[in-house]
């Protein structure tokens, strides 16, 4: 899992933002706002972690069960993979 070549994060005040850039921006002018757990997700992806070890730090951080931290985690890699995020 790989984020696609264009996107870029970015904070804007206290929001979040995923942009296109380049030539991506010119075919799909995408902006996506993320919190500040799945701006959390979006790094440790950039960082090439899987997403059961995004998991496994998102529920110790968080203190919330594994398979909490595991659904949430699978909906946000769906929601960019539909999204066009990811390669």
């Amino acid at each position: 899992m790989k984020i696609k070549d264009g996107f870029v994060k970015c904070k804007v005040g206290e929001k979040y933002l995923v942009v296109t850039t380049g030539a991506l921006s010119a075919e799909n002018n995408i902006m996506i706002e993320l919190n500040e757990t799945s701006s959390e997700i979006w790094d440790f992806i950039s960082q090439g972690l899987s997403a059961d070890e995004i998991a496994k730090k998102i529920s110790e951080e968080y203190g919330i069960s594994l398979e909490k931290a595991e659904n949430d985690v699978n909906k946000l890699i769906d929601n960019m993979a539909q999204a066009g995020v990811l390669e």
